[in-house]
This record gives structure tokens, C-alpha cells and sequence, in this order.
């Protein structure tokens, strides 16, 4: 009976952590609007990343794909996609380890899917975004 018990601690501890630590420990870059759309397949279950969110890419039009995520364990980088028009997708984030960085954006029109940020822990930074008129959506 007592070795019964003890294994059943073990595992409960062993799920424990393994439901504590986030996903992609050392973070992911998407370059295709594929891998962003297809991140809930590859990634079942992740809502949390260890490490950086990079967006970078030249076909990117939205972010839809990534609405499971919670909390960025470090960065969040999205630069440099023309045809970005929406970032609505990260509408649950509600931690950034790192900073947010918003760069050469050229048809994003508002930040709408930040509003739910409580904590960026270094900071914002937002440039060369030539249709982003204002900060609505943070």
C-alpha cells in the first residue's frame, strides 16, 4: 500500500510541473502565415511560451492563429510584414517578459488584441508603422 501511494505522489507531482512550465522554451519565430495558422496543430495546448515571439514575415496578414496564447515569456517582436493588417490575435496575452516591439507594419491600422497586457517588463517600442494613426487597441 505505501509504495502505491508514493507512486501516485510521484506522478501527481510529475503533472504538477510539467503543466507549470510553458511550451517553446526558447520561443518561435514565424515567417508564413501557414505556421501562424497551423500553431494550435503543432502546438496543442500551448498557451504559454518560454522564450521569444517573433512575427516576421512577408505573406503575414493576421495573427488569428495564435489566440491561445496567454503570456510571452520573453519578446515579442512583430516587424517587418507588409501585409499585416491585424494583430487582434493576441487578444489573451496578458504578460510580456520582455519587450513589444511593433516595427515596419506597413498596413496595420490599430493595436487592437494588446488590450489585455497587463505587464510588459520592458517596455514598448513602436515604429515606421505608416498606416497606425493611433494607439487604440492598448
Amino acid at each position: 500500500m505505501k509504495k502505491v501511494v508514493i507512486l501516485l505522489l510521484v506522478f501527481c507531482f510529475a503533472v504538477a510541473v510539467s503543466q507549470a512550465q510553458p511550451c517553446l522554451p526558447d520561443g518561435i519565430i514565424f515567417t508564413t502565415q501557414a505556421q501562424i495558422d497551423d500553431f494550435q496543430l503543432n502546438y496543442p495546448g500551448c498557451t504559454e511560451t518560454g522564450g521569444d515571439v517573433v512575427v516576421e514575415g512577408i505573406d503575414i496578414t493576421n495573427l488569428d492563429g495564435l489566440n491561445v496564447l496567454t503570456d510571452i515569456g520573453g519578446d515579442l517582436k512583430i516587424n517587418n510584414n507588409p501585409e499585416l493588417t491585424s494583430i487582434s490575435g493576441f487578444s489573451n496575452l496578458s504578460a510580456i517578459g520582455g519587450q513589444i516591439t511593433i516595427n515596419e507594419n506597413n498596413k496595420l491600422i490599430n493595436l487592437t488584441g494588446l488590450e489585455n497586457i497587463t505587464v510588459a517588463e520592458e517596455g514598448l517600442y513602436i515604429s515606421k508603422n505608416k498606416l497606425l494613426k493611433s494607439l487604440t487597441g492598448l
